[in-house]
């Protein structure tokens, strides 16, 4: 854990107030700040920086997705190992060698631009990278109650996955020929995404509205589930309408991945809590085929009731507890920061050729706190 000192650029101040760390555990983007003074950016070159980002990443990003959501049953067994494992191994190549790790590698940018960048997003109070690995952010990540809801939230929306792999089974289960379970299964692609774009213009229109947003996308995959449950088996197109439904799910699972990594500060905390969460995602992935047992069939009963309570309701719930959860956290924050101003500086090390110590002032975003230690951060909601 950072050390505290008595330095600053106005002189001696009460040393439990100032942060200071070595220089080799300060934030990436300390290394770049400490070469280059740059102001922030206008809106203009704010936009321009942003568009800028979105052509060199968004193009990996669809890639990428549209590799996890190949027609398993469309492939076949055997080819999908050798045409999917082999494609995924090509593209990683890609990514490897042309996907920048953060915005200090962002080749695409000049330096000017790759610092204004970063302090674009300086709110988030997060930081950049560092590449050190923290004892004491693994253990605070372990202990902070967040990390694990998180953890409960991707493991139990990822229970209703096992039917992403089987919807062209379950839409034929329905009465519908292969052509029409086909055409049928476009369908399903296309609402998913028409719901995505509408989830990403209201997240770009609004702010803070994760937990709202993601809560309200469960509603359908709650009707989806009652439908599926209550229609008569004669009424194929109210069935494929339940397995339509669904496809708004995807808009939690994309938000709140997200969400976990903005609400965590300190770069080993940040990929811990990250890492948390997609032990969930692998965890509900391995357990969600094994609702789809033969001795259910053709209605899946007991899959379908495990998919609304668990699938639905559950991670409903606990993305609305963690807004009340982080609300709370950030209003304890403003009333400490009403009674007592909160420093937003820190100190950084360093040492000469002749071992004489130097300090740097530096803001505290560049010192890799975390998001206990830092106490100018709010939690995004």
């Amino acid at each position: 854990m950072a050390k505290l000192v008595a330095v600053s650029e106005a002189g001696t101040i009460p040393a439990s107030t100032v942060p200071t760390l070595p220089e080799r555990y300060a934030d990436e983007s300390y290394k770049l700040f400490s070469q280059i003074d740059v102001s922030e950016p206008s809106p203009e070159k704010a936009r321009e920086i942003r568009k800028k980002c979105l052509w060199r990443v968004m193009p990996f990003l669809c890639i990428g997705y549209h590799l996890m959501y190949i027609d398993k049953q469309t492939l076949g067994s055997s080819s999908i190992l050798v045409i999917t494992g082999a494609i995924t191994i090509i593209f990683g190549v890609f990514v490897w060698i042309l996907f920048p790790d953060n915005p200090l590698q962002a080749k695409f940018l000049t330096v000017e631009e790759r610092a204004q960048a970063i302090l674009r997003i300086k709110e988030n109070h997060s930081g950049i990278e560092q590449k050190h690995f923290k004892k004491y952010q693994f253990i605070e990540a372990l202990k902070d109650p967040k990390s694990w809801l998180f953890f409960l939230h991707s493991w139990s929306q990822e229970m209703a996955n096992g039917t992403t792999n089987q919807y062209s089974l379950i839409i034929k289960s329905f009465g519908f020929s292969t052509p029409e379970t086909t055409l049928l299964g476009c369908v399903t692609g296309g609402t998913a995404l028409v719901s995505l774009l509408t989830a990403a213009l209201i997240l770009h229109k609004t702010t803070d509205c994760r937990a709202r947003l993601s809560s309200f996308s469960y509603l359908f995959c709650v009707v989806s589930s009652v439908l599926l449950m209550a229609l008569p088996w004669s009424n194929k197109w109210g069935l494929v309408t339940g397995i339509w439904l669904r496809s708004p799910g995807g808009i939690p699972y994309s938000i709140v991945m997200i969400w976990a990594a903005n609400c965590s500060a300190g770069h080993t905390k940040k990929t811990t809590v990250i890492a948390l969460y997609h032990i969930g995602y692998g965890l509900g992935n391995i357990l969600s085929p094994q609702l789809f047992q033969g001795r259910w069939r053709p209605r899946y009963y007991p899959t379908w009731t495990v998919i609304l309570i668990v699938a639905s309701i559950l991670p409903a719930i606990i993305v609305l507890y963690l807004r009340y959860y982080l609300v709370r956290e950030n209003r304890r924050r403003d009333a400490l920061a009403a009674a007592k101003p909160v420093m937003d500086d820190g100190v950084v090390e360093s040492y000469d050729e002749d071992g004489i110590r130097i300090t740097h002032v530096v803001n505290a975003n560049q010192l890799d706190l975390t998001d206990r230690e830092n106490l100018t951060f709010r939690y995004v909601l």
